[in-house]
């Protein structure tokens, strides 16, 4: 028996119109490492966190640090573990191999996300889905009180030693500087020259400056992101199990219980997260910013919970379906369209674009994302009304099934 794509009518649209809106707010929180220096400046790592001037900055910066940094990745892992299971447990009701075939889908995922990493953009996500989705096959059998056991441990774990990690880089760099090891202004003019080679350089002058500053590290630090990750997909393999968006009904339960309490909580040590970021506590602000990146590790998993349970419950309604099923459609294309922000984003900033690296304001940023993602809206909607899946889903498809 063939195995095939899961027919349009059999798809949960509640999970599409969610993966719709993680695509969305994952752009929102890549605009600014699209724009800047992100994953190499260390000036916020000893200055502490600072609002921007301007009149939409300081609303873009302060709504992007409390509500989306942190908080739609998750939501995409969360996404890819129920997937997971879905996929998996589709091809055993077919009599199919299933480990060899989710193989095969995880080998096209780091293919494709390693070219994405290298050639395109440092912040790419699928290398790391695919390399931590190798472990989920380890878990695929287990009891659904096992996984439980291994998220908490493993999201306790996670969150513990990058707060560590986080809160003694700032440590370490104040240290240096003190110790005449280096400077702040060695900072400065090391991250000004790497801005002029990203706003100014051909392709080639690019490619090399991001393999030797950010590729590299990305690459080295695989194992700690594949450890975060791990525990966000495994929610997702949990809910599969329990059959929480399969069975919505008689999980009702579990949804207001999960939506209360990742509320609460989430908000807590988000408002805790937003105070060290912005240096409130009379902390030294070495040590604020980067405790507020290690407390968002356990901070946005949480709200990330409270977006998901919320979703689920508001979309049970008929009204706020059809107002959200435009959604979907980007969902149903989230492969393409992640990497189609990769593409409009660095030839909006690069050297070899419009290069406007280093120039665009947080708020200008932001309205950039709305603008993007609407565009993306109305062309994935757009295309699926002729074909069955994006360009890259049909792509990825055919070499899972080979057909």
């Amino acid at each position: 028996m063939k195995a095939t794509q899961i027919p349009a009518n059999e798809r949960i649209h509640t999970l599409d119109i969610i993966r719709g809106i993680a695509v969305f707010g994952i752009l929102i929180a890549n605009i600014y490492a699209f724009k800047t220096l992100a994953f190499i400046d260390l000036r916020p790592y000893i200055e502490g966190g600072a609002i921007p001037e301007g009149t939409l900055s300081p609303f873009a910066d302060i709504f992007n640090t409390i509500f989306i940094e942190g908080k739609f990745y998750p939501m995409f892992s969360l996404l890819f573990g129920l997937g997971f299971y879905i996929f998996y447990t589709r091809l055993i009701e077919k009599d199919y191999n299933a480990d060899r075939m989710f193989v095969r889908r995880l080998v096209f995922l780091l293919i494709i996300g390693l070219f994405h990493l290298v050639f395109l953009w440092s912040g790419d996500i699928l290398h790391t889905y695919a390399l931590a989705g190798f472990l989920l096959l380890l878990f695929i059998h287990r009891q659904s009180k096992t996984i439980m056991v291994w998220i908490v441990v493993l999201l306790g774990a996670t969150s513990i030693f990058m707060l560590l990690l986080t809160s003694l880089s700032g440590v370490g760099l104040q240290f240096k500087v003190e110790s005449g090891m280096g400077s702040f202004a060695a900072f400065e003019s090391s991250v000004d020259s790497g801005e002029a080679v990203m706003a100014n350089g051909t392709y080639g002058d690019i490619l090399q400056y991001r393999f030797l500053n950010e590729v590299i590290p990305v690459l080295m630090q695989a194992i700690v992101n594949v450890i975060a990750v791990l525990p966000l997909f495994l929610i997702g393999l949990y809910m599969g199990k329990k059959r929480m968006f399969h069975d919505l009904e008689n999980n009702l339960k579990k949804w207001k219980k999960l939506c209360v309490h990742s509320f609460w909580s989430g908000t807590l040590l988000t408002a805790l997260m937003a105070a060290l970021h912005y240096d409130l506590p009379p902390l030294p602000s070495y040590f604020t910013f980067g405790m507020s990146e290690g407390v968002n590790y356990a901070a946005g998993p949480l709200l990330m919970l409270f977006y998901v349970s919320a979703l689920v419950l508001i979309l049970r309604s008929k009204g706020w379906r059809k107002l959200l099923m435009p959604f979907a459609a980007v969902g149903r294309m989230a492969l393409t369209n992640y990497l189609l922000q990769s593409l409009m984003a660095i030839f909006i900033f690069y050297g070899f674009g419009l290069g406007m690296f280093g120039q665009i304001s947080s708020g200008i940023g932001m309205a950039m994302a709305v603008i993007i993602f609407t565009a993306q809206l109305i062309v994935s909607n757009l295309y699926l009304q002729t074909f069955k899946q994006g360009p890259m889903e049909a792509l990825w498809r055919k070499w899972t099934y080979k057909h």
